[in-house]
């Protein structure tokens, strides 16, 4: 393994993977004991790993965005990493809806209309057909935001410093204006979701992702330049947030500590042992594990549902179906997302379609006459 994959990223993913699919193993268990994740004292901060996985996306994006980055080129390649194995599991799930109705998952009706909105990750206010597919949403305006960056002011410093600005603007707007952080019941039109959307507190997660990285080895005098501001910002916006509604903020502080505790832990993740591949592969494919770790959960729920398992077997299941729920991820991931994501880039198949900008080739080396 080499460090400068900054492998402490991929430890993050799977870190934020795992306890997503731990906060969703009631699933498993449901059907035969009382015992529930959401219900318990952990309840409000359970899938905690949405937020992280916000922050180390906006981390990861200000790390690789270059100078020479166009803004559709950009848009267009991270879509593009996320559609196929998206559209996969959606697809799976009109499947199984067409065989048998009564498993539909999130209560969604499979009109031309709701369809449209889902493969095409457009802003919806309740749940898409596929259920955890309501955070790519977040995800994919986030990436236009950079596209609209990268497209309008370029990716100098200062350009990257006010998207930071932006960001936290939107998130505290949608903090104080009370805007809920993920679905709510009930339809709504497109503008009405994609204003949820823009204003709201997830953009915090991402804007403190992409200012950990843009401020990393800056003097004292500068952070606080550019911190304070911002500081001020966030406590007007908890100041004005209706009462109760302040949660998001504390969720993503919480995730933020996680997110700088991996990171001074850099070192000591880079070690290669058998934990340390582990988690990589892990988090290499958490985009996978995410995706596919409702199907293994709730399929295997309405299995043990039928066999009277005592609830006293609640923790072993638990932790049998989220090894299983991750086991089965990678298995997606080693045998669809990885080949089909080798097949979109090797051999310029995007910048052959005008996607991305030329491969820069490096100039061969002088070679060096030996003296006499």
């Amino acid at each position: 393994m080499q460090p400068s994959r900054r492998l402490e990223l991929q430890w993050l993913r799977a870190f934020a993977a795992s306890e997503v699919v731990l906060c969703h193993s009631d699933l498993l268990t449901k059907h035969f004991s009382g015992l529930a994740i959401a219900r318990s004292w952990y309840q409000p901060f359970s899938a905690l790993g949405v937020e992280l996985f916000f922050i180390v996306s906006g981390y990861v994006i200000a790390m690789r965005v270059g100078a020479k980055d166009t803004g559709g080129a950009f848009f267009a390649a991270r879509v593009l990493r996320l559609l196929p194995m998206y559209w996969f599991f959606t697809s799976i799930v009109v499947a199984v809806y067409l065989v048998k109705p009564a498993w539909h998952l999130m209560g969604f009706s499979p009109d031309p209309i709701s369809m449209a909105k889902t493969y095409l990750i457009l802003p919806q206010q309740g749940f898409p057909i596929l259920g955890v597919g309501w955070t790519l949403e977040h995800e994919v305006l986030f990436y236009l935001g950079v596209a609209l960056m990268l497209a309008t002011v370029g990716s100098g410093r200062g350009a990257r410093l006010g998207l930071a600005w932006l960001l936290t603007g939107l998130g505290a707007i949608g903090l104080a204006l009370g805007s809920p952080a993920g679905p709510i019941a009930g339809g709504g039109t497109l503008g009405a979701a994609f204003l949820t959307h823009v204003f709201n507190p997830f953009m915090l997660a991402f804007a403190l992702g992409w200012l950990v990285r843009e401020l990393e080895g800056r003097k004292p005098a500068d952070l606080a330049l550019q911190l304070l501001p911002l500081t001020l910002l966030l406590l007007w916006a908890a100041w004005e947030a209706p009462a109760g509604k302040l949660m998001p903020l504390w969720r993503i502080a919480a995730a933020g500590l996680v997110f700088a505790g991996f990171l001074l832990c850099r070192h000591a993740l880079e070690k290669d042992n058998r934990l340390g591949r582990t988690m990589v592969l892990l988090g290499e494919a958490s985009f996978s594990i995410y995706l596919s770790h409702w199907f293994v959960l709730s399929a295997g729920g309405k299995l043990l549902g039928h066999f009277g398992v005592p609830a006293s077997y609640d923790l072993p299941v638990r932790l049998v179906g989220v090894a299983l729920a991750l086991a089965v991820g990678v298995a997606f991931y080693v045998a669809l997302e990885k080949p089909v994501d080798r097949w979109l880039r090797p051999g310029g198949r995007l910048r052959s379609f005008g996607l991305l900008p030329p491969a820069v080739t490096p100039a061969p080396a002088p070679i060096r006459k030996k003296p006499g």
